[in-house]
């Protein structure tokens, strides 16, 4: 016996000192682990000249994909982002300080350790601040950053970004990020987002979004440097003219009222009354001649006048024709406008062929003329929705579109509008996209281009091999960045609360996050909601052309390996969420989109939050990645096994001690008291050792 406790005594003695010496995190009785907020900067490991994972587990020397889950563990239970820059503090700091050099890493880290040791409020603005000056992103105390100011020379004093991140902040907050993909699929997300709203209400928006970007440009230098210039191009000039026409300054000259620059106040309200009148010039004739004298006093060019005069039909030039034409205007716009719709259609036995804009002064369109678009505009404008505003037009419109439709290679809008007329939202949207994939084909058509594209930008079309489906067409990676930048920017606007972008309030938001009470939890749901919100409606989009989706790649499969790939992919989605079947998920997406609008509920999106995230906290969902990953790696055609690719990158043995780990460490929180040291090595294993051990040697 005697023999066998000395055996357990060496035992223990060695696995203590192995728990020392790797600084095992150990869990407390509550389940919290006790942190003590100091690193040992003199500590960190060299890493060696070997590749990632020669070691299983292992990406480098002294980072393990064990120890980041664990971590991440911590990390998603935190009660700070300030606690969870010292939990990386202590277990990475010294690691990554020894790398970068200068100790950077530690001149961050020291105060955070120390106000999380005296439980203390700390601030990383000034880091922030000194960080931002240092990379030279500092628009306010460093020129050197281009990216906050304007590329153009005559506009060199507008900070761009900051002063128009506003307007960004304000359409995102109105429409989503949907329509900022900039393709057929945002226009027509857009105009499904926004039928429903008064198109006064849409107008309204429209100004108090515009007085911004407009009050930032008269706050420049442009409009003093084309005063100042002796020859002033005639868009100058035109510019000028508006500007003056519809301010409130009517008691000074052209260049007088804007010779010297305003305060951002002056800036706001001469914005505020310039767009204001806008509106105004419309129900207003003083306002309205008063912009056409401007216009006609200081534009001096006979072509200007001939284009107004072949549009308008008004000689701008004479007083009575600007009386009239404003009278005609006010008449169209005003609320007791007695205008009824009529259907347009060409004259019999005229075509668009034989028509010459520049003909008849004022005629649009043969036997349309000028007066008839106010009346129609004027119309729109008091529909008391946009869907409303849109079957004018249909009714107006439809017919002699549709009877151009063949003979000039353009598509019907015969579904939009019957769409439109049933109250069918999702037709509506479906024939939209259909509308403007098949113009944006013929117009390449009729250019002969061949619109072959690189696979890496764009879908290849062939005309003689496989139609592509309406669901997929103007589809590209221009588009899709542009959409995911959209995403990535709404993310942060509901992250941080932003009211502008710039290296001060963008550091200020930063410190003001930092502080709360939010964590990797919070900032990942947030996250998956904001995707979610998009990736909703696109899934129901796909479901509802699943089969002429499938049958297109099925058919453009040049290998047979199409059908595979897609059962596997499919496997992991229904796994990941934790449905039966796609006819299960399909149904599930559907219910969770609003009629209307095309975009998720609320209720849909916390639904998917929850259970995209599940696999963290629940050893059944992660286990169910286990077959679909196989499966995978098989259709791949690697030679090793499943379990040793498995084994060789994350450094478990088994994806059922992979799941049980990652529930066990996403349900660990921090709590106060001290720790053995700051890395995060093998607790479990090391602390299992020292208690058989000891209970060996009691005995």
């Amino acid at each position: 016996m005697g023999s066998l406790a000395l055996m357990h005594v060496v035992v223990f003695l060695i696995v203590f000192c192995h728990s020392l010496s790797v600084y095992a995190i150990l869990p407390s009785k509550d389940g919290c682990v006790p942190v003590e907020w100091a690193a040992d900067w003199n500590d960190f490991a060299v890493i060696n000249n070997r590749y990632p994972f020669e070691k299983p587990g292992e990406i480098v020397d002294g980072v393990a994909v064990r120890d980041l889950i664990q971590l991440a563990g911590l990390a998603w239970n935190a009660r700070s982002w300030r606690e969870i820059t010292g939990l990386f503090c202590i277990s990475y700091g010294p690691l990554v300080n020894g790398l970068v050099g200068d100790n950077n890493i530690r001149r961050v880290c020291d105060p955070i350790l120390s106000s999380l040791r005296k439980n203390e409020n700390s601030s990383i603005y000034n880091e922030c601040i000194r960080a931002s000056i240092d990379s030279g992103a500092s628009g306010a105390s460093d020129d050197r950053l281009n990216l906050f100011y304007s590329y153009n020379d005559d506009i060199n004093n507008i900070q761009t970004v900051p002063n128009l991140s506003p307007t960004a902040f304000e359409l995102l907050e109105w429409v989503g990020p949907s329509p900022f993909s900039f393709d057929i699929y945002g226009a027509c997300s857009a105009l499904r987002i926004l039928l429903s709203t008064p198109v006064a209400d849409i107008l309204d928006k429209v100004q108090d979004i515009s007085v911004h970007p407009l009050a930032v440009v008269l706050r420049s230098d442009i409009f003093w440097r084309i005063c100042r210039n002796p020859n002033p191009t005639d868009d100058e000039i035109l510019a000028l003219a508006i500007v003056n026409g519809l301010s409130d300054r009517t008691d000074l000259p052209l260049c007088q009222s804007v010779s010297t620059r305003p305060t951002p106040e002056e800036s706001e309200d001469r914005a505020t009354a310039i767009i204001n009148n806008a509106e105004v010039v419309l129900t207003d004739t003083s306002t309205c001649q008063k912009l056409l004298t401007e216009l006609n006093d200081n534009i001096r060019d006979d072509y200007f006048h001939d284009i107004f005069n072949m549009i308008t039909g008004t000689t701008l030039r004479l007083t009575q024709d600007r009386e009239e034409l404003c009278t005609d205007i006010y008449i169209a716009f005003s609320s007791d406008s007695r205008y009824i719709p009529t259907a347009y259609s060409l004259p019999r036995g005229i075509t668009l062929d034989q028509f010459r804009f520049w003909d008849t002064p004022g005629e649009l369109l043969p036997g349309f003329y000028f007066g008839e678009a106010l009346d129609i505009a004027g119309a729109f404008l008091r529909a008391d929705s946009l869907e409303n505003g849109m079957i004018l037009l249909c009714d107006v419109f439809e017919e002699f579109i549709s009877d151009q439709s063949a003979e000039y290679n353009i598509p019907s809008i015969t579904n939009m509008c019957a769409s439109l007329r049933a109250r069918r939202f999702d037709q509506l949207e479906e024939a939209c996209l259909g509308f403007l994939s098949n113009a944006t084909l013929n117009s390449h058509q009729d250019y002969n281009y061949q619109y072959w594209y690189n696979s890496f930008d764009r879908f290849q079309y062939d005309y003689q091999d496989v139609p592509v489906p309406d669901s997929l067409a103007s589809f590209s990676t221009s588009t899709v960045i542009y959409y995911l930048e959209a995403i990535g920017v709404e993310f942060y606007r509901r992250l941080l609360h932003p009211t502008r972008i710039s290296p001060e309030d963008t550091c200020g938001d930063l410190d003001n996050y930092f502080r709360s009470n939010n964590n990797l939890q919070s900032f990942t749901r947030l996250a998956v909601d904001v995707a979610l919100e998009e990736v909703i409606p696109i899934a129901h989009g796909i479901c509802e052309n699943y089969r002429e989706i499938y049958d297109y790649f099925r058919m453009r499969d040049c290998c047979g390996t199409f059908p595979a790939v897609e059962r596997d992919v499919q496997s992991f989605i229904l796994a990941h969420f934790g449905f039966a079947s796609r006819e299960e998920l399909c149904r599930s997406i559907a219910d969770g989109i609003e009629p209307r609008s095309g975009r998720a509920t609320d209720e849909a999106v916390l639904r998917f939050q929850k259970e995209a995230l599940r696999f963290l906290t629940n050893e059944q969902r992660c286990l169910a990645f286990d077959l679909p990953f196989r499966r995978l790696l098989r259709e791949t055609g690697s030679r090793r096994s499943a379990d040793e690719v498995f084994s060789t990158y994350t450094g478990y043995n088994s994806a059922e001690e992979a799941c049980k780990e990652l529930r066990q460490f996403f349900a660990s929180k921090t709590c106060g008291g001290a720790m053995l040291g700051s890395r995060t090595y093998m607790p479990v294993l090391v602390i299992i050792q020292a208690v058989l051990t000891t209970m060996f040697f009691v005995r």
